[in-house]
């Protein structure tokens, strides 16, 4: 029975996604684990109840961040060009409506002003704002 009610709470936690359905089946597998080597019901139902709890306040955490860095939640630190996004940089040739460059972290860019008419010299300090292929369009603050 125990493993008959860990499959229909798997079942179950797949159209509900909190996790909490998914750590009782596992309380309930656990539970079936002892009914199976021949351990009394009251032993079966406290292995289910601590099981449950342990598996609910200790490894659900755990696993709810690692799902939520995978959809793009907001724990999610960026990587790859996401990560520049916001980085300092400094312009080698002048940026103008017509492209640049720029050195962001030891590696040049070729770079477009965030507002048309900004023409940043070299030497200028710049955020990029946004990655668009392999090119960055960056902003000086004035």
């Amino acid at each position: 029975m125990w493993i008959i009610a860990a499959v229909i709470l798997g079942v179950a936690e797949l159209f509900t996604g909190t996790l909490v359905l998914a750590m009782v089946a596992g309380g309930a597998a656990l539970a079936g684990i002892a009914a199976a080597l021949g351990a009394p019901f009251w032993l079966q139902a406290v292995l289910f109840g601590v099981g449950s709890i342990a598996s609910i306040f200790g490894l659900r955490p755990f696993l709810k961040e690692a799902l939520e860095s995978d959809r793009g939640g907001e724990k999610l630190r960026p990587y790859g060009a996401k990560a520049m996004e916001g980085a300092p940089a400094r312009v080698l040739e002048t940026v103008d409506l017509t492209g640049g460059l720029v050195e962001i972290a030891g590696d040049n860019w070729t770079a477009y002003p965030l507002e048309p008419d900004q023409v940043l010299e070299p030497g200028d300090s710049v955020t990029v704002v946004e990655i668009k292929g392999a090119t960055v369009i960056v902003w000086k603050q004035t």
